[in-house]
């Protein structure tokens, strides 16, 4: 499985993919919130298999909305979105817990 992660800004987003073993498939990267730079991403995922790679998207207001429908759209992949709240309170559980093992 491959895991690709998305930071959602106002004008330029950042990603990046993992393995499930944990190894750096795309290092991070920028790209821009339009129609170049969702082009971008698509040709750095074309290398995958649709199947295979689970996209996750930091959900920041509407800022992501155009690209999760464009990923959709155009490799039919389905979009994650990640409440923030959510991951904040997960970190803080993990490393609660590695500390205290």
């Amino acid at each position: 499985m491959i895991y690709v992660g998305i930071d959602i800004a106002k004008l330029n987003h950042f990603a990046s993919a993992i393995s499930s073993d944990g190894e750096v498939l795309i290092e991070p990267f920028k790209f821009t919130n339009d129609s170049d730079g969702f082009f971008t991403l698509l040709s750095k995922l074309n290398s995958f298999e649709k199947d295979n790679v689970i996209i996750g998207l930091e959900s920041t207001a509407h800022y992501g909305n155009n690209l999760a429908f464009f990923i959709l759209f155009h490799r039919n992949i389905s979009n994650i979105p990640f409440n923030l709240i959510i991951i904040c309170f997960l970190r803080i559980v993990w490393n609660y817990t590695i500390q205290h093992i």
